[in-house]
């Protein structure tokens, strides 16, 4: 379930200036000070408020800071901490893994395929992106489209994601706008259905296939940052630091 919040960042703020760190005017806040025994390297860190606990929230709010070269620290809710502490555990970014197999996280980001179209699929099951077991041993490796543990579709590498968009036969339905600004649902190249728009797609047991998270394709700099991240917990007028478990 997500949550929405908004976090007061001067308790943290006063917090890390009791621990003898310097804070910045800026937005966002940048701390400077001896890091190492803090985070467990040597680099500027930034406090960063979230917005909710949506995995490409979090992942978003990694990749802008590290990017600046500093450590995150995501500044949280108490009722929001548990999943943004799952999200940064090992395996970083990922659901879990398994067999050495990674399972992503379902982003509400779509995935728009090379014709224009977006991928859809006639279910009301849950969506899951896992790696292919046949392909462990290669690089790179398939990944896969599960609802309800069931395949539905295998893209040939993650890459498709980032380098390119998938093609159209890659997935057996795809909708479109059409001239009058309805969505129509294809199977191949026959059209199944038109609706006014998402929700009445939905309400017709037809949901759009939701992009994977995958964690690189975020982080393209300073991994080690990004792996240091710090949750900053604001409660009871306290504030409670979590490592993230990603670098234990």
């Amino acid at each position: 379930m997500e949550h929405s919040y908004s976090v007061d960042t001067e308790l943290i703020i006063r917090d890390l200036e009791d621990r003898d760190f310097t804070v910045s005017d800026n937005n966002p806040a940048v701390v400077l000070g001896d890091a190492t025994a803090f985070v467990g390297v040597d680099a500027p860190l930034e406090i960063v408020p979230l917005a909710n606990d949506r995995p490409l929230t979090i992942i978003s709010a990694i990749s802008s800071a590290v990017d600046n070269g500093h450590v995150p620290i995501l500044a949280a809710d108490h009722d929001c901490s548990d999943t943004v502490r799952e999200f940064l555990s090992a395996p970083f970014g990922l659901t879990k893994s398994q067999n050495e197999r990674r399972r992503f996280y379902a982003t509400e980001g779509r995935i728009q395929l090379a014709d224009g179209s977006y991928a859809c699929s006639p279910t009301d099951a849950s969506f899951a992106w896992t790696e292919v077991a046949e392909s462990a041993s290669a690089e790179p490796r398939q990944l896969q489209l599960l609802a309800n543990s069931e395949p539905i579709a295998t893209i040939e590498a993650a890459e498709a994601f980032a380098c390119s968009a998938p093609q159209p036969d890659q997935f057996q339905y795809r909708y479109s706008r059409n001239e009058d600004g309805q969505f129509v649902v294809y199977s191949g190249t026959e059209p199944v259905g038109t609706y006014s728009g998402v929700s009445a797609m939905r309400a017709d047991g037809m949901q759009p296939i939701p992009a994977p998270l995958i964690p690189e394709q975020h982080v393209t700099s300073n991994p080690e940052l990004a792996r240091a991240t710090m949750l900053a917990t604001v409660a009871d007028g306290g504030v409670r630091y979590s490592p993230s478990m990603a670098t234990q």
